[in-house]
């Protein structure tokens, strides 16, 4: 008992008293801010549905095109909407699409819906010129599509939500896809997934923290403190998308980690102030000491996730940055109510935190007889057989990741037998002309007259080079080389009246061209996110940079190659500035410069092996596809700095709740070996025990049913995993047994500032 004497200089030492002292006030200050912040939820939330890039050339190519038709009714027809419609795509099993009673069924479905306010037109094949027909029925006849617009004034996704259900084809088959139900799918299937993953991981942690405990007060209180954090996060989140831009999967990722983080602090706090009290403290001592401990391991850890989260700050124009803020604030969160809320309830509770005990939890005292006694005990004696086999492991799971291909997915992260996915594909089988696959040429004609002699001439060329690659289907705009059309027949049709030019003509140019600005649709026929199309998007702008013209490349596949190009550029500054901020902080915790440097190294490790499994899977597949109803893909790219910020922070979550305890009796007995040996045994049983809650809650994310989520969950938990039982309880104290008293090294210039700690020194 007399060891407590050390802490009650300590800040948090005093923390621990104050919770106990005015709990009331704590509970009532803590509820506050819960019911305060949880409260913004009530406002809404404006996610956005794209980056926010910019500085980018694909999204300013789409600005261009946004401001230039920003008036033009008739763009939807041309596939340059800004996305305030949707379509409907009806087949029959033996009529076609042409015949008199498909067309009634096809009336009959939209009369269910025409008298929607929101609904500004339907367009359908008897409603517009003749001309058009042809983007309404498909090629041979079988399917019809229809076009249906909302009013600029509303909100299309909530209209299109009020009107989906409405949409019933009686003896017809249909699919809804395009633009709004796309998004509108995307967004509902975020939520969906976190509400599946929530209700999945709610009774599997709770089942895990009784058998950690041994006690269902225990178990239920860091599910308690989670409660209050994420919904305190969620608010925020809110708020925060009324006022910048956030991306729409910031909410998951506030759940993703406010959930871990919270549950996490919680069960150390808990345990540690059990332990106290099983040592003979009464409450207000054990809460005071277990602050001072459990609770200033708390605050650094969580300070470093937060360094490795605030890395997403660097990605701008990727949507990261909101991910980031998103994370950050969860984790504040979590740190603020277990240092705070959770520590008035246990002085409330005292000994009650260990009623209701179960038969079948993990035995809580730590004997010599133990598996992390006997663990601790073998590699402190064979830390060199231990350690090489374990490397050469880790090192081998990460070498997929070599063959990485990043490119971003489109409406093929959603399931294959989703249903806006399946009207896109029929449209991609049974329409010709149709493709997501599709790269914008914008031009800026400054003032240049867009049917002068030298424009067309210009710009017809530039097609036709792009128009003879093999991996282009097709050119499209008002210059393009039509059948039996060239330069000269170009100008000879611009020089006629515009009612004396064919009406094809006349439409085209209307779709594609204004006074000020010239659109090149490019229909290409790689996908989207793989490496020939980025191919195709680079050289492409090498031939846009030769033109006296100034042009912008735009598309799905410009915005792939510039957010691959954003992470390249920024993910070394984004890795220096989480590397030396956590640096300084171990080494301020420890004194130790050669401690952090090993925690940066094992933390790879555990990486390596994620990003190893994470394209063997979902890159690869490898027979994992059929099971997870997923579509293997090239990696995001985003996704690797997704889980690099998230892991490292977590990775050093657990870094520092070990070290904490290894310091602790290094500085009691002074003996590295048996320092190591203790903290192991002392926190082993714990950090796996957190880490399996962790993996738990990270894995419920792989039922999701958008790619890029379940890519995020399995990955994390993979890394989670790995870190907890090989690195963790491995890795870590081997190389720490290999050290010695090096790991508390710090040279002498460094010692003038942070005089290192000595052994015994809290007890002086």
């Amino acid at each position: 008992m007399g060891g407590s004497v050390g802490y009650r200089k300590d800040t948090f030492y005093r923390m621990g008293q104050f919770s106990h002292d005015r709990r009331r006030t704590v509970i009532a200050l803590s509820l506050v801010v819960f019911f305060g912040l949880g409260s913004l939820i009530s406002t809404g939330s404006e996610f956005t549905d794209a980056f926010d890039g910019d500085e980018m050339e694909s999204y300013q190519a789409h600005g261009m095109i946004t401001s230039a038709f920003a008036t033009n009714e008739s763009e939807g027809e041309s596939g340059l909407s800004g996305g305030r419609g949707f379509t409907i795509i009806f087949a029959h099993e033996e009529w076609n699409a042409s015949t008199p009673q498909f067309a009634e069924a096809v009336n009959i479905t939209l009369g269910m819906i025409s008298d929607h306010p929101g609904i500004e037109y339907i367009q359908t094949p008897w409603n517009i010129e003749s001309n058009f027909s042809s983007w309404h029925y498909s090629d041979d006849g079988s399917h019809m599509r229809i076009r249906i617009e909302f009013s600029a004034d509303i909100d299309a996704k909530d209209a299109y939500r009020e009107i989906q259900d409405d949409i019933k084809c009686g003896v017809l088959l249909c699919w809804r896809t395009g633009d709004v139900a796309i998004d509108t799918t995307f967004d509902d299937r975020m939520v969906d997934d976190l509400v599946n993953a929530e209700l999945l991981a709610a009774p599997l942690t709770i089942i895990l923290l009784i058998i950690v405990f041994s006690s269902i007060v225990a178990a239920l209180l860091p599910v308690a403190i989670s409660i209050p954090t994420v919904i305190s996060g969620v608010g925020i989140i809110f708020w925060l998308s009324h006022q910048m831009d956030v991306n729409n999967y910031a909410m998951n990722i506030v759940s993703l980690i406010g959930i871990g983080v919270s549950i996490d602090y919680s069960l150390f706090i808990v345990n540690r102030f059990r332990e106290e009290l099983h040592n003979g403290h009464d409450k207000r001592e054990a809460l005071a000491i277990t602050s001072a401990t459990a609770g200033k391991a708390v605050f650094f850890s969580g300070i470093t996730v937060v360094i490795g989260l605030t890395g997403m700050l660097f990605f701008e124009g990727t949507g990261l940055p909101s991910m980031g803020i998103g994370g950050s604030l969860a984790v504040g969160l979590a740190v603020f109510f277990s240092t705070t809320f959770l520590m008035a309830i246990l002085s409330i509770l005292g000994e009650n935190v260990n009623r209701f005990k179960v038969p079948f939890g993990m035995k809580q005292e730590m004997g010599d007889d133990g598996l992390w006694f006997k663990l601790a005990d073998f590699v402190m004696r064979r830390p060199v057989v231990t350690l090489v086999p374990i490397l050469i492991l880790l090192i081998g799971a990460g070498t997929p990741f070599l063959n990485a291909q990043l490119g971003l997915g489109g409406i093929d992260l959603l399931a294959p037998d989703e249903e806006v996915r399946v009207g896109s594909e029929i449209q991609e089988s049974e329409w010709a002309d149709f493709g997501e696959a599709e790269i914008f040429v914008v031009f800026d004609l400054d003032g240049m007259d867009r049917y002068s002699n030298e424009t067309i001439d210009t710009f017809y060329n530039f097609s036709l080079q792009i128009a003879e690659r093999e991996d282009v289907s097709s050119v499209i705009g008002m210059y393009s080389p039509g059948a039996g059309m060239n330069a000269s027949t170009l100008q000879s049709i611009y020089t006629l009246p515009v009612e004396q030019q064919p009406t094809a003509i006349q439409d085209l140019v209307n779709a594609t061209s204004t006074e000020d600005v010239v659109i090149l649709r490019i229909v290409y026929i790689p996908e989207p996110g793989s490496p020939e199309a980025h191919t195709l998007v680079k050289e492409i702008r090498l031939l846009e940079d030769k033109l006296e013209f100034h042009g912008k490349v735009g598309g799905w596949a410009a915005i792939s190659v510039d957010i691959i190009d954003e992470v390249y550029k920024k993910t070394p500054i984004a890795v220096t500035y989480i590397l030396f901020c956590t640096g300084i902080l171990i080494f301020i915790q420890v004194r130790s410069v050669l401690i952090p440097l090993k925690a940066m190294v094992m933390n790879v490790l555990s990486l390596s092996a994620s990003f190893g499994m994470l394209v063997y899977v979902f890159q690869e597949g490898h027979g994992f596809e059929e099971w997870m109803n997923f579509t293997p893909l090239s990696i995001d790219p985003t996704t690797p700095v997704i889980m690099f910020c998230i892991v490292f922070g977590l990775s050093m979550d657990y870094e520092v709740l070990m070290l904490s305890r290894i310091h602790e009796a290094y500085l009691e007995t002074g003996d590295n070996t048996e320092a190591v040996r203790r903290g192991l045994q002392q926190t082993g049983r714990l950090i796996t025990g957190a880490a399996a809650v962790m993996v738990v809650v990270f894995a419920s994310f792989t039922i999701a049913t958008v790619q890029i989520i379940k890519a995020i969950g399995l990955g994390l938990a993979l890394a989670i995993a790995v870190d907890a039982t090989l690195v963790r309880a491995i890795v870590v104290p081997a190389t720490m047994r290999l050290m010695g008293d090096l790991n508390w090294w710090s040279p002498k210039w460094l010692a003038k500032w942070f005089p290192p700690l000595q052994p015994n020194q809290e007890d002086e």
